[in-house]
This record gives C-alpha cells, structure tokens and sequence, in this order.
C-alpha cells in the first residue's frame, strides 16, 4: 500500500518538484496545498501518513499548521522544511512533535531517505503498539481466568467440606459401634476410610486457604504477640507427632525476644507448617531446633523484624530445587519425599501467610545434612499501618506492573460535624461502597482505627472518576436518611501507572489528595 504525503509549500516549484521526485523516485502517492489553510482542509477530506510542511508561508506558518495537525490529526506524522538561519525554529518545531526537519537547498536523495525513515520508524512503532495492546489483552484475560480459577477452587473446596465432614462423623459412628458391632476386617476398611477423608480434608483446607491468599481476600487478626508463647505451644502440640519418630524438638528463644505483630492464628500455622515438614522428612532419632532473633537487614522494608528459624538434620532439599521450593505443587523427586505424601501446597501457602505479615521466608539446605527454614515478622513497636493492607497493596501492585494494568488506590473517609463516623455507621457504608466498584476481583478493606475505607480496583483514570462519582452519590444517598447532621465525604484517589509509577507514590498521591 502506498503511502500518502501531502506537500504544503507556497512556492509552486518546488510542489512541483517535490511532488514528481517522491512519485517517481520514492514511489510515495503525493498531493500539494499552497497553504496551512488549504492543506487543513485537504486533511479534513482524505487521510495522509505524512505532511511535509514549509516553516515559512503567508498566513499561518508551518509551525501553526504542526499545532493544528496534532491537534485535529494526532496521527499524522509532520516533516518541517527551513531555510538556513531559522534553525531555533525547527528545533521548536521538533519538541512540538514534528518527525524530523528538512534544510533547504532541499537535496532530493536525502529528502527520499529521511522521509522513507520516518515512515518505517512510524510503522514499527505501530506495529510495537499493536503488539502491546494484545499482550495486555492476554494479560487481562489470563488475569481474568486466573480469578475465576480461584473462585471455582474456594467454592468448590468450601462446598465438598460439608459432604466431607457428614462421611466423616458416619463413618466415625459406625467405628465406635454405635450402630452396631463390627468386625476386625470391617473396622479396618473404616479406619482406612477415615484416613483418606482426613487427607482429603487437609487437602480442601489448603486449596481453599491458598485460593483466600491468591485472591487477596484472607481474613488477618493483627494483634501484639509473645513469639515464645505461641512457639511453645506450637512445639508441645507437634510433641506427639515427633515423639513416634524418636525426634527431639528444641527451641533457644531470648527471654529479651520483642513481642511481633501479626495474627495469632496465620502464625501457628507457618510454625505448624514449617515443623510438621521438619518432622515429616527427618528420619527417626534426629533433632529439630527452633530459634528466634532480632533480623538485621540493610533493606529497609525488613529492618524492624524478628527472624524465626526451624532447623532440621533430615535428607535436606538438593540445590536445583531450592529456588521452586515455594513454588505451587513442587515437589521434591525422592522415596522418602514421595514416601510421605502430600500435595506440594504446604510451602506455597507458609510462604503467603509470611508475605501477609510484610515479612519473607528462605531456606537454606544441604543434600544429606539437613535444613533450615527462616522467615519474619514484624516487631509490635511502632506498627502503624496494618500488614494485611499492605501485603494486599504490594500484592495487586505487583499484578498491574506484571499484566501491564491499571490500578486504582481509592481513599474513603466520611466525617460528621468535625469528627470521624462512628464504628456502626462505617460498617454500613462498607456494604455501600463495595456495590459501586465494578468489578468482582477489586478489594475493599476498613481500617476501623483510622476510620477509613480502602479500595483497590483494576481501573484507568477514566474508570476511576465514574467508580469516584458513584461512591459519592451513592453514599451521600444512604447517609441523608434520618441524618440532620451535615455530612463530609473525603476521597483522595491515585491511578498506576498513569499519576503513580510506586507504590509509595501511589499511596502518597492518594493521601495527599484526600487531605487537599
């Protein structure tokens, strides 16, 4: 397909000329404007690829005619033609998008060349733009796959647990006799039965606790903990369970340790997981320790932290797989590992549940000689904005960067005359605010302390000033029921990567907007 050019020049030499070299010699189909005037209009009419202008001309100038064309034709790509001395002129031509500029005497060979480069140039950028925009459509689409995955997989695994546990309490009645005696061979196929529904279970259970932290949703408890406490309690509930292997569990925790931040219950299981694991792959007479310290790290997103270290003497994990280790459903090729079991769940969810925290996990590990399993939490001190909130943030953050996605970071707070909405009142406008966001995948969260209401939706600028208007209307509507006192609705918004480029930026963007 040839490519159109529309030469606007006040002489008619050179029309003429230019219009025979770039048809004959060029190939490139070609139409003249005596004028800006003209040649607007000609744009109005037709389509061109390029307008090779004239800076100087009675009327408007080529620098005029750049303004109007990028304007009206942002699409089309614009030549300037200077005369010498008027340099300043083309350089200003240039940082208002003109293509390339052109000094006369016009050389013609030259003239072909820098006209066919910019064109080319102009096509690869389209091409790469097409490109972009298919990968993002692909991004949003696997995005949109992988939410319903785990939507299927958390309703799926919460609807089979009901059956489940109906079999269970079945079959564990007729093992107690209470239906009726039973044989040797029958209580033996029942305890087998019972066996498998509990192994099923565990299975569900991490299915549906894997899919709550995929998607964002899992439900977080902060509160101030005494890390040796809960590790007592932990290793006194696993004692059993070691004991029947010969293994010996120890812990070495400071009485001095500081007390952490974070959800009692989210940390029993990373130390269940973590001991359970050491337990299940070190043979029988060996030895367990668990240690806790201040973690000194130069990053400062771990400085203030607690470093918690499960360390086993077992067969210890070979050095290709210690980097998937964390990963969803790996497993580790080996008869002992295959010999225990087990879905290849457990390390991806302890390594969410670390992550929920603001905290990491790693392992270090050598073939025959054992492993040692550390991740952190926070201190109690100093503990300002809740964890759950900004593992959620740096989670979605991480989403939009690697699907190439907005993201928008809503703000909500309402007050009433001067003083921040009571507790009930906030828990209704959170059931309000969430029927405004638009999608299922977007992520409303209440901070009671602050009294304020967060939301994370996959939205462009555009999309966010509609979700902003409709939260407004909508939450002035259900406040001005049976409300005589004024009401003051505050919402500070920032969108990535079109106002933020950091999650720091966004938040910051966000709060500053909210307070302007």
């Amino acid at each position: 397909m040839e490519n159109k050019i529309l030469v606007v020049d006040d002489e008619k030499e050179i029309r003429d000329i230019l219009s025979k070299a770039l048809t004959r010699l060029a190939g490139f189909h070609v139409d003249v404007a005596q004028n800006a005037d003209e040649a607007l209009q000609k744009l109005e009419r037709e389509k061109f690829d390029l307008v090779l202008t004239d800076l100087k001309m009675p009327g408007k100038d080529g620098l005029q005619l750049l303004s109007e064309i990028s304007k009206s034709n942002p699409d089309v790509l614009t030549v300037m033609m200077t005369g010498h001395g008027t340099i300043d002129s083309a350089l200003e031509a240039m940082k208002k998008g003109a293509s390339d500029y052109l000094m006369k005497p016009l050389n013609l060979e030259e003239i072909i060349v820098r006209l066919q480069k910019v064109i080319e140039e102009r096509q690869r950028f389209v091409r790469l733009k097409d490109f972009a925009t298919q990968l993002e459509k692909a991004n949003l689409e696997l995005r949109r796959l992988d939410t319903m995955k785990s939507e299927f997989v958390s309703v799926a695994s919460h609807e089979l647990r009901t059956p489940l546990a109906a079999i269970k309490n079945a079959v564990q009645l007729v093992l107690s006799g209470k239906t009726g005696k039973i044989n040797e061979t029958q209580a033996k196929f029942l305890s087998m039965a019972e066996r498998n529904i509990n192994r099923l279970t565990n299975i569900l259970d991490n299915l549906l606790s894997l899919s709550r932290i995929e998607s964002g949703k899992m439900e977080m408890n902060f509160q101030e903990l005494d890390l040796r406490e809960v590790i007592e309690f932990v290793t006194h509930s696993l004692k059993l369970q070691a004991d029947s292997k010969s293994i010996t569990l120890n812990s070495e925790i400071p009485e001095e340790i500081p007390k952490v931040y974070g959800d009692r219950e989210k940390v029993e299981q990373i130390l269940t997981n973590l001991i359970g694991n050491a337990i299940k792959f070190t043979p029988d007479g060996g030895e367990i320790l668990i240690t806790a310290k201040p973690f000194q790290d130069e990053g400062k997103r771990y400085r203030k932290m607690v470093s918690i270290s499960v360390k086993d003497n077992g067969i210890g994990i070979p050095k290709e797989h210690l980097n998937e280790i964390f990963d969803k459903f790996h497993q580790v090729e080996g008869s002992l590992h295959r010999s225990t079991g087990g879905t290849g769940l457990g390390l991806a969810i302890t390594k969410g549940l670390v992550e929920a925290h603001q905290g990491k996990i790693w392992v270090e590990s050598e073939l025959g000689k054992g492993s040692t399993f550390t991740f952190t939490l926070p201190l109690s001190e100093g503990e300002r904005r809740e964890p759950s909130f900004r593992y959620i943030l740096d989670s979605e953050f991480r989403r939009a960067q690697e699907g190439f996605s907005h993201l928008t970071l809503f703000l909500i707070e309402v007050s009433e005359q001067g003083d921040r909405i009571e507790d009930g009142i906030l828990d209704e406008l959170e059931g309000v605010v969430r029927k405004c966001l638009c999608r299922m995948s977007d992520i409303l969260l209440k901070h009671k302390k602050e009294k304020i209401l967060t939301a994370l939706c996959q939205t462009d600028l555009r999309g966010a000033q509609v979700i902003q208007e409709r939260i407004e209307e909508e939450v002035r509507k259900y406040l001005s029921k049976g409300l005589t006192r004024p009401i003051l609705i505050r919402i500070g918004r920032a969108t990535y990567p079109d106002e933020a480029l950091s999650k720091r930026e966004l938040f910051g963007i966000a709060k500053e907007n909210l307070r302007g």
